[in-house]
């Protein structure tokens, strides 16, 4: 999964989660065929929590340990920094 999609999912749920909570308890249960209002708001933030965990770990970089600098010397190539 590529980060806009995971951007899509998260403004879709988002979006859910606001309609949500603007319904009545009756409305939810009924829609989502739940017995509380509050499983659903809880589902739905759980979801979210996670689409941005995911997204977070697209955002870090790792370092491999891979000296690059040297491999570009060892190569010829110019060195580059970032």
């Amino acid at each position: 999964m590529n980060t806009k999609k995971i951007e899509n999912q998260l403004n879709d749920l988002y979006k859910e989660l606001e309609d949500v909570v603007s319904m009545s308890g009756e409305e939810v249960c009924r829609r989502y065929n739940a017995d509380d209002k509050g499983e659903i708001v809880a589902g739905l933030q759980a979801e979210i929590e996670d689409l941005e965990e995911k997204l977070h770990g697209y955002d870090e970089c790792e370092d491999d340990g891979m000296d690059y600098i040297n491999l570009q010397i060892s190569q010829g190539l110019p060195v580059t920094h970032w």
